[in-house]
């Protein structure tokens, strides 16, 4: 388990402040999960520890249900984090909390973000295989 710098640990958390942790879960897939506030001041430190701590790890659960704060410079983050796990071939779900799920509700009304409810059903939808769109086309 990894924390980031700049984070305080069973410290109080003061504004502008986020603890990040990590750890894998298999072989494959790794957990960071963050508590705190993400907020315009910090959010760039979301992003910058995913992207460092993702390693060799196929799949990502993320999981922000202990945030207090996330603003909506956080979606942002959050959009950037999907693209570049996009981009490296990562399979990512977040696990959203109350916080969370406000920006959400405003920011990404469709859906685009693959979100979770719960840390099991994100792990368990981060398990399973790519979903495909190629179908079969008869020759003709």
């Amino acid at each position: 388990m990894s924390v980031a710098p700049n984070a305080t640990r069973g410290a109080p958390v003061r504004p502008h402040q986020a603890t990040f942790t990590s750890c894998p879960i298999g072989t494959s897939m790794v957990l960071h999960a963050v508590a705190g506030e993400i907020d315009a001041a910090n959010a760039s430190n979301l992003s910058a520890y995913v992207e460092s701590n993702l390693g060799d790890a196929g799949k990502l659960v993320l999981d922000l249900r202990e945030l207090t704060f996330f603003g909506t410079q956080g979606f942002s983050v959050l959009h950037r984090i999907n693209v570049t796990c996009s981009r490296q071939g990562v399979t990512l779900v977040v696990v959203s909390g109350s916080e969370v799920d406000r920006i959400l509700r405003i920011c990404d009304p469709a859906g685009g973000l693959p979100v979770a409810r719960s840390l099991e059903a994100a792990i368990n939808a981060a398990a399973a295989p790519p979903p495909t769109h190629l179908r079969l086309v008869p020759r003709g």
